[in-house]
């Protein structure tokens, strides 16, 4: 039997070669019919279908309260620690010149290879890219750069709980309300269960809000469920990629002085991404 690692792995590998594969038949299609929102749509078919086919067995995430969680709190406070947060969901200095815009889905399993570090240190067991690591360290640490996350529908939408879209990724605006956005979003990269499985519940989300040192639970779960303009945004977010002809998670937005740098859909290596910077800087 395939290893909770190996699931994960796969996964993450089938859903960048496909997504590669449907965000390039998405720019063809834009170019000769320029009719985005069919595109988008059938995209959407394409990437259930394979999604759910080739990731139907469920895995359990790393439990809030183990030593492996405890362990993953501990290297997200070290990558954020005294790196300013503002919005809800803007990590770095606003009067950064660049800006980093990440379009994501919490469930996504190649968002998580684009978020976990690359070297086999998190619960999740999987090596990431180690991309955004550099990113932060590099140039949001430094006052070169600004990230931001926005939300974009797709792996979630497309397995066995898609009503869990918005409020998961509201859960993360939630904790951005007490500027720990980006706290919430590395948690639940860093503790991500296997795609298309059923371990987003309220159970797990509430786990991870526990897990933020300095957060005030009570205010957290009062905001999530009674503030409607965080699930507003939410939507907001993915109307907005939609219109702009994204298909895929994580795709990598960069403006700067210079412009605004072609949009990367799929997971960025590091020269790609520094590449972008620069011809916006």
């Amino acid at each position: 039997m395939a290893s909770r690692a190996d699931k994960k792995a796969q996964a993450r590998a089938e859903r960048i070669e496909f997504e590669r594969k449907v965000a390039e038949a998405a720019r063809r299609k834009q170019r000769l019919a320029r009719l985005a929102g069919i595109v988008v749509a059938a995209v959407v078919v394409i990437v259930a279908a394979i999604v759910i086919s080739s990731n139907n067995k469920a895995s359990a995430p790393v439990k809030p309260t183990s030593k492996a969680a405890t362990a993953d709190t501990a290297r997200v406070d070290a990558l954020l620690s005294g790196i300013p947060q503002s919005g809800n969901n803007v990590l770095g200095k606003p009067t950064a010149p660049i800006t980093v815009t990440e379009f994501g889905d919490l469930e996504c399993s190649a968002c998580d290879d684009f978020a976990l570090p690359s070297t086999v240190n998190t619960s999740a067991g999987v090596p990431g890219s180690g991309v955004e690591d550099q990113l932060i360290d590099t140039y949001v640490r430094t006052g070169k750069a600004q990230l931001i996350y926005r939300s974009l529908d797709t792996a979630t939408g497309n397995g066995a709980t898609p009503g869990m879209f918005p409020t998961q990724q509201a859960a993360a605006l939630a904790a951005g309300l007490q500027q720990k956005a980006w706290q919430y979003i590395e948690l639940f990269y860093n503790e991500q269960g296997a795609e298309g499985s059923t371990y987003v519940d309220q159970n797990y989300l509430d786990g991870l809000a526990k897990q933020i040192p300095g957060l005030n639970y009570t205010k957290w779960l009062s905001d999530l469920q009674n503030d409607s303009s965080l699930t507003a945004q939410v939507s907001a977010d993915g109307n907005a990629a939609r219109v702009a002809g994204y298909s895929s998670t994580p795709t990598v937005v960069v403006k700067g002085p210079k412009g605004q740098a072609q949009a990367i859909q799929g997971v960025p290596t590091w020269p790609q991404l520094q590449a972008a910077i620069k011809s916006v800087s």
